[in-house]
């Protein structure tokens, strides 16, 4: 009978490995992808030097770690033994507070006055650190008013800071700590710099609204929530640009348990089953569109949490373009460009009405993401003379030789050309400190302008034919084949053409 039942037991054992074996090479069943970033370990290969220096067994375990079959699914059955017996989570970037709440662990950060440190080595630091920002972008906010275009800043609230009340009691905010969230507001209004503050108002509204201003399982602000923050928004660019825009009619507060969730968090948890205890608050919403309405076009540099509102907002019905720079980095709604490193600037800025910069109280410590910096210097050089200060910057580069090796090991590394790299850390050190390669930045008010400015005057002889230049496909084309057989920017041809074509007509 012991026999019988060893030799079962034993078949069952290689049915079990066989099974995940063929699971790993030839997947019998589809199981669902865990949630999270990942990056793909390919095979080692088999050399003689990785079997002597123990490599190759290494990167053999961590493969065969990351690709045995059903991996998904234990790892799923073994989060959920974490959390239903420990309430405990192997994602470090996922804090459990009280009734479920989860949070981010740098909001929490950021709450107790850790955050800060990642951008700045004492707390001394950080005043002059915002006092720059704060005053690039009122320099920037005042020479877009002059073509009558609109800069604001929204500050986005933070879980951390709105609902402190389900944070785990072990989490102790360090008393009289100011974060860029508390400082920001306060240079904003000294300054005159535009700006709406929704982590002040969402502690102020938390109790009184009937809704969650966040979701128990998520990060970011509610979907419910977005929809009356994207009406705020609206209703203060109304005031800023002296217009009016379309209203967003939004409903009472309803329930659904179809709804795509806010529950980003949970997802990163990767249960195998759902921990969700409050049912989804939405509303259904209208847009009063008057046809009498001009939609404005607007630019959003930020980060996630504007997908809420883009996920769920019709945004076309709202603005006549909304391209979404996320981290000033990636751009998304916008047919022509994928990267902001793709198009120039200055033309960007000229063929909006409104900019954005919106960013969560974390992200306040890199706000605008060098933004500020290169909207500063595009706008008050022209791309000629930018050039000319990039090219220095690289000579300098060329003549340190322990900034050109760590140039060329980053090529190696990114599989980039030398002259890339080069050129772009030329650009990162002249626009992370712009006013050292312009001096006059630093005045309070510069008074330089790029010629392309002129576009968005419609009587400038020259602002015309460049705005031609820019809306016509053909001749576009043909200035660029000259830019690129005469090795200048499309900019300075542009500007040279459209200066050479006036000077013949005034004679």
């Amino acid at each position: 009978m012991k026999k019988g039942l060893c030799h079962i037991l034993c078949l069952l054992t290689i049915g079990c490995l066989l099974l995940f074996f063929v699971q790993e090479h030839w997947p019998l069943f589809k199981l669902k992808p865990l949630n999270g970033v990942t990056e793909k370990t390919e095979f080692p290969a088999l050399t003689m030097k990785n079997c002597v220096t123990g490599n190759y067994q290494n990167d053999l375990e961590q493969y065969l770690r990351e690709n045995f079959g059903f991996r998904e699914c234990l790892i799923r059955y073994y989060n959920q033994y974490l959390w239903d017996c420990y309430k405990k989570t192997n994602v470090q970037s996922i804090t459990i507070g009280k009734e479920n709440y989860l949070y981010n662990t740098a909001v929490i950060e950021d709450y107790c006055g850790e955050y800060q440190y990642n951008y700045i080595d004492s707390v001394e630091q950080l005043r002059p650190k915002l006092v720059l920002e704060a005053t690039r972008l009122r320099k920037v906010q005042e020479i877009l008013a002059e073509y009558g275009k609109h800069l604001f800043v929204v500050i986005e609230p933070s879980k951390a800071r709105v609902y402190p009340e389900y944070l785990p009691d072990k989490i102790r905010k360090q008393e009289n700590h100011l974060t860029a969230a508390d400082l920001y507001p306060v240079l904003f209004d000294s300054i005159g710099v535009n700006y709406i503050n929704l982590d002040r108002w969402f502690q102020q509204i938390k109790d009184s609204v009937g809704y969650a201003l966040y979701p128990q399982l998520g990060t970011h602000w509610s979907n419910l929530a977005a929809l009356h923050v994207t009406d705020s928004i609206l209703r203060y660019m109304e005031w800023l640009g002296d217009t009016e825009l379309p209203q967003l009619e939004i409903s009472q507060t309803l329930y659904d348990t179809t709804m795509r969730p806010d529950d980003d968090l949970e997802k990163l948890l990767n249960l195998s089953r759902s921990i969700r205890e409050i049912p989804n608050q939405y509303a259904d919403f209208h847009i009063a569109n008057d046809t009498a309405f001009r939609k404005p076009a607007i630019i959003t540099i930020g980060d996630s949490y504007f997908w809420n509102i883009a996920y769920h907002i019709p945004l076309d019905s709202l603005f006549s373009r909304h391209p979404f720079w996320y981290y000033n980095n990636s751009v998304y709604y916008d047919p022509q460009y994928q990267k902001t490193a793709d198009f120039s600037l200055i033309e960007q800025l000229t063929n909006t009405d409104f900019v954005m910069i919106s960013f969560c109280t974390v992200n306040l410590y890199s706000m605008s993401n060098l933004f500020s910096c290169q909207a500063l210097v595009n706008l008050c050089y022209n791309k000629q003379e930018v050039n000319r200060v990039l090219q220095k910057v690289i000579e300098n580069i060329n003549n340190t030789d322990d900034w050109m090796a760590a140039i060329e090991k980053k090529a190696a590394e990114q599989g980039k050309s030398l002259d890339q790299v080069l050129h772009s850390e030329a650009e990162y050190v002249l626009y992370s400190n712009p006013e050292r390669y312009f001096p006059a930045l630093a005045e309070n008010h510069p008074s330089t302008r790029n010629t392309m400015l002129r576009m968005t005057d419609p009587e400038d002889p020259i602002g015309i034919t460049l705005r031609y230049m820019h809306t016509n496909q053909q001749w576009r084309e043909s200035l660029e084949k000259k830019a690129k057989e005469r090795h200048l920017d499309l900019e300075t041809v542009m500007i040279q053409d459209a200066e050479w074509r006036q000077h013949l007509k005034s004679n």
